[in-house]
């Protein structure tokens, strides 16, 4: 008998299907990864093939920005930025066995966020949709505090937490625009503090990779690189430049320091991007395995179920779709109505602090 609807049951098989080319390439290149002995050795034990993972993407990720920065900028949220709000929702809300209550506030706070930012779409001055929705995190990360304190008995926590908390919300009052701009940088680094404290195995496996990760962005932040990327020719691609994107990302800045800052964000972008799509959902398992595409569909579906499943599935092929059509205004249209995702990573990340990690609380 089928535990699930014949609608829910094809959609899985169709996409099951689907991913068997990319289980058939994953095991050729784990035979062929095999028949290598020292990276053998690396990729046999979960926390070394993690490090392995992420110390490689990173060196991808800072030569395609040294490369093609505005490539990245444009090009990266269109493809990857739906899938990864995605495994936000499974790996930091669905798989955590939450209480139902407070699944229901941070519905509730996902919506009303999403709701803002579509009233600012059409026509909700910036100055107040910026400051409701900032005032909305506040509540939330607020009420995090408390719930994740209180279910663990850590009120020192909560006060410690509730002095960051307090400070935020006056200084989002006070200058919201401001807030908006620094927090599209600190939201990059979110991924890595809850790798660093939440997810990771050993902790020896992750200081590699961190550290290569903390001095290619530090490097991107100096602005030498811009000089490098200006000698390719490349500062100018799919329509936009980087110095147009550093309008957004630092604006009032003098030219090295405003592209220092935009090449450091589009490299800890695609950082942030790898660490929820390929870092995070191999730590989230137990054993030294991973789990094969068919697996992790199944696993989807399980967790999003039908309705979710569709809306996962119509999203992350319309953002493409639109974007062969109006590419800029595609990506800025989702990174605003996607901007939730970084507030929950934000108020999640206060609530498992509070509560003193991810595993569920001893009854």
């Amino acid at each position: 008998m089928l535990s699930c609807s014949p609608t829910r049951f094809i959609v899985t098989t169709l996409i099951e299907r689907a991913a068997l080319p990319l289980d058939t390439l994953r095991t050729g290149m784990y035979r062929l990864a095999f028949g290598i002995r020292p990276l053998a050795a690396m990729i046999t034990l979960r926390d070394r093939r993690v490090a392995l993972t992420a110390t490689l993407h990173a060196l991808v990720a800072f030569s395609l920005t040294v490369l093609t920065p505005t490539l990245l900028l444009a090009v990266g949220p269109v493809f990857l930025g739906v899938a990864h709000v995605i495994a936000d929702l499974r790996f930091l809300v669905l798989r955590r066995g939450l209480g139902r209550g407070w699944l229901a506030v941070i519905a509730l706070a996902c919506a009303t966020l999403i709701l803002l930012r579509a009233a600012s779409e059409f026509g909700l001055p910036f100055s107040i949709g910026s400051r409701l929705e900032l005032g909305v995190v506040t509540l939330w990360m607020g009420a995090a505090l408390m719930a994740g304190g209180l279910a663990s008995r850590r009120i020192g926590r909560i006060l410690v937490g509730a002095v960051a908390v307090i400070a935020l919300g006056i200084w989002a009052q006070i200058d919201p625009f401001a807030v908006r701009v620094a927090f599209a940088h600190v939201h990059n680094l979110i991924a890595l503090l809850l790798w660093l404290f939440l997810f990771r195995g050993r902790l020896r496996a992750v200081l590699l990779p961190l550290a290569l990760i903390c001095a290619l962005a530090a490097l991107l932040l100096s602005g030498e690189s811009y000089f490098w990327t200006e000698r390719f020719g490349s500062l100018d691609l799919m329509g936009l430049h980087v110095l147009e994107a550093a309008d957004g990302l630092a604006p009032g800045l003098p030219l090295r320091e405003a592209a220092g800052l935009t090449l450091s964000f589009t490299f800890l972008q695609s950082v942030h991007y790898s660490t929820w799509l390929l870092v995070l959902p191999q730590e989230d398992v137990r054993g030294q395995g991973t789990a094969t595409w068919r697996m992790a569909v199944r696993s989807m579906t399980r967790e999003l179920g039908r309705i979710g499943l569709w809306i996962a599935l119509g999203t992350m092929v319309l953002v493409p779709i639109a974007a062969c059509f109006d590419l800029h205004g595609a990506r800025n249209l989702y990174l605003s109505l996607a901007m939730f995702h970084g507030y929950l990573e934000l108020a999640l990340g206060a609530y498992f602090f509070a509560r003193g990690g991810l595993s569920p609380l001893e009854p």
